[in-house]
């Protein structure tokens, strides 16, 4: 395992290397290693560690109980997953996670990684500051479901990807029908207000 990386990662920013590979190493068996596919934890679970995605990269989805699914990011590594869960009172994953490539997920028992904020105030600091990043995506994901139409939800999505390669997958993350996708898209091509490649 690679740790140069690791060391960019925000949670671990001002420590050693040393002091990350006893913080990451010192628990046997806490390094896991999933296939594209694999799902890392399920929706629902309680969360009684830290998870953090060393390699690789996941999709959190959130499913409904009549079966929708809505994809709420795709996560490359280094990073968290869940973290603002770990110490909530009701400390379950409210998301499923899984694998979209193979993956090498660090599973950290959560006295532990207390312990570790003792000794390291700036991972104390960095994990606060991770949570609150989080806090601030999920308030801006909250707001464009709440106020953005899908027309106007498309159109950011669009701001950052090129076109939509695939509408069930663009339609998941949306948390819309794969037939409203379809019919949004086609008012929006209509009205000129897709951009074409290379205008």
């Amino acid at each position: 395992m690679e740790l140069t990386s690791l060391l960019e990662a925000p949670l671990f920013r001002g420590l050693k290397e040393e002091e990350l590979a006893a913080f990451l190493f010192g628990e046997p068996g806490c390094l896991r290693t999933f296939a594209g596919g694999d799902v890392v934890f399920r929706q629902g679970a309680l969360c009684k560690s830290l998870y953090l995605l060393a390699a690789g990269r996941v999709k959190a989805e959130m499913t409904s109980g009549d079966g929708k699914a809505f994809t709420v990011e795709e996560i490359n590594a280094p990073a968290l997953l869940a973290s603002a869960f770990l110490f909530a009172t009701e400390n379950r994953f409210p998301v499923r996670v899984e694998a979209v490539e193979e993956c090498e997920v660090f599973v950290i028992g959560r006295d532990r990684f207390m312990e570790y904020m003792r000794l390291y105030p700036a991972m104390l600091h960095n994990f606060l500051t991770d949570i609150s990043d989080r806090s601030v995506f999920l308030s801006r994901k909250v707001k464009d479901f709440a106020l953005l139409d899908l027309k106007k939800r498309l159109l950011r999505y669009l701001e950052t990807h090129e076109s939509v390669h695939n509408q069930r997958e663009v339609a998941q993350r949306l948390g819309v029908t794969r037939p409203s996708l379809a019919r949004a898209l086609a008012e929006l091509n209509a009205e000129g207000k897709i951009p074409r490649r290379g205008q």
